[in-house]
């Protein structure tokens, strides 16, 4: 069979996510001439991504659970007759049960082998399989849950490593199931909010108890493999984090010396064939101020974060996911992928950063974002869309393409102030204050930068606008939104925006300036 037969395997797609990362896959689907099937709780009925879909059905079941029911997701994908099953990120997308159920109901799963998932989304395992493939790994250990006086050894453990340390859940991700701890009198109580934690998200009998670094940077290289060989796409900058979880990500990193971002791929390469890794994945490490790099996981999925990867590459990765789930091989050699620029992206959330960064929820009002080549937007916002408690906060992606740093983030400072969204509150406005702080401008960044309380108080202090210049703003996306839409029902809201959309979230845009 040749290549472009086999490129053709896939003719149906069942995208098993929802929002901005379903219409994100649905453009890729658009582009490779595939018909798309969306899945949809009833929160999602009304949701762009299933207004641009093919066709769209039902879940049983309410809110986040609807999306991990797995039975009822296979008997639709037999309903619909698809070829393939993409699952994005979150969700199943890193469930190694769904992944063989999807493979044994004869249809294409667009990621890695169950085999590779398990092996590298235990974090124990991983980092067993790390180190013997010679990656070096964060010092720790791990203690059995079924073990008598598991909190005695675990506290051992964390004594003879050297606090600070942190306990984590090697099953869970996505800053879930862990915690750090300062000092031995802190411990126990850290131990027993984790093993509640674990019992509740994964099961997991087991807990890792590893160093915790001050003062580093989390970078992440992103690799793909075919079951032979492997390849990488560069290293993207993760380390400004709140509370664990990612705020802003930017490729390529321009504080850590070349040669051990160099060091740092080969290896990532040399782990991705270790495990026979075929599909997209992201290797991630901590780095500390002397330049000395220690493995984190593997996450074997399509990234939040992809964006700034294919901005600074011009290369498609979801169109990279099919091409290897069809068998066709990577398509690309090492030496001609290119880094161009520098990309920086901003996850919105739907929280108020000046209230403890409370969850806002409610109806839209208004959703505007600013255009231009340089901006994409990923996002399934609408007038009259409900933002929902029941799902992630982040609701939308902005990232940014400049030829250097500093054009970079000229732009993403543009492109905060110049969008707005109505209804609910977002941390919009943080953010826009997040990149252009000296400390941000100047790369004095790492994974605690969030937690010093001068910085974040600093970052949400009161809005500085006076209440006329709010209003001006606010009346001006207002007239321009009138000039675009009139104001009618959500539903017909969503079809007037499903071209506009379509351009926010215009991936292809990025060839443009290569």
């Amino acid at each position: 069979m040749s290549m472009h037969e086999q490129a053709n395997k896939i003719k149906k797609v069942l995208i098993v996510n929802r929002s901005e990362v379903a219409l994100r896959i649905q453009a890729t689907c658009k582009a490779l001439g595939m018909s798309i099937v969306a899945v949809y709780a009833p929160q999602d009925a009304a949701s762009l991504y299933v207004a641009q879909a093919d066709e769209a059905y039902a879940l049983s079941g309410h809110g986040f659970a609807a999306y991990l029911r797995q039975d009822d997701i296979i008997e639709i994908a037999k309903k619909a007759s698809v070829d393939a099953i993409h699952p994005g990120y979150g969700f199943l997308s890193e469930n190694a049960d769904f992944a063989e159920k999807v493979i044994a109901a004869g249809f294409i799963w667009v990621g890695p082998s169950p085999e590779a998932i398990r092996a590298m989304g235990d974090k124990i395992k991983a980092r067993m399989i790390a180190q013997a493939a010679g990656v070096p790994v964060i010092p720790g250990d791990f203690v059995a849950l079924d073990q008598d006086g598991h909190l005695e050894q675990g506290l051992a453990i964390a004594k003879r490593i050297g606090f600070p340390v942190i306990i984590k859940d090697p099953l869970a991700g996505g800053g879930k199931a862990m915690r750090r701890v300062d000092g031995p009198c802190l411990f126990a109580d850290a131990w027993r909010a984790v093993v509640s934690e674990a019992g509740r998200l994964t099961s997991s009998r087991e807990l890792l108890i590893e160093k915790y670094l001050d003062g580093g940077r989390h970078i992440e290289i992103q690799v793909a493999g075919d079951g032979t060989d492997a390849l990488h796409f560069f290293e993207r900058e993760c380390s400004v984090q709140r509370r664990h979880q990612k705020i802003v990500e930017e490729a390529p990193c321009c504080f850590v010396d070349r040669s051990v971002l160099q060091e740092m791929a080969h290896i990532s390469v040399q782990l991705a064939k270790a495990v026979a890794y075929a599909s997209l994945g992201t290797v991630e490490f901590m780095v500390t101020a002397d330049g000395a790099f220690y493995f984190l996981e593997m996450n074997t999925r399509l990234q939040v974060e992809h964006s700034v990867t294919e901005m600074t590459t011009g290369v498609d990765l979801v169109a990279l996911q099919f091409l290897i789930a069809q068998g066709c091989g990577l398509g690309y050699e090492q030496a001609a992928i290119r880094q161009t620029g520098h990309a920086i992206e901003c996850r919105v959330y739907a929280e108020d950063p000046f209230a403890n960064f409370a969850p806002s929820t409610g109806q839209l009002t208004h959703v505007f974002f600013a255009h231009a080549p340089w901006i994409r937007v990923d996002h399934d916002l609408c007038v009259g869309g409900q933002v929902s408690p029941l799902f992630d906060p982040m609701i939308a992606k902005i990232t940014v393409f400049g030829a250097n740093r500093t054009l970079a983030i000229g732009a993403m400072v543009h492109a905060l102030q110049s969008s707005v969204i109505g209804g609910i509150t977002t941390n919009m406005l943080f953010l826009k204050r997040l990149v252009q702080a000296p400390f941000f401008v100047q790369g004095m960044i790492t994974t605690q930068t969030l937690q010093n309380k001068d910085i974040l108080s600093m970052l949400t202090q009161p809005e500085l606008l006076a209440p006329q210049d709010q209003l001006a703003a606010l009346l001006a996306v207002m007239l321009v939104q009138e000039r675009q839409q009139p104001e009618v029902s959500a539903a017909a809201a969503i079809k007037e925006q499903v071209e506009p959309a379509r351009q926010q979230s215009s991936w292809w845009r990025l060839q443009q300036w290569k």
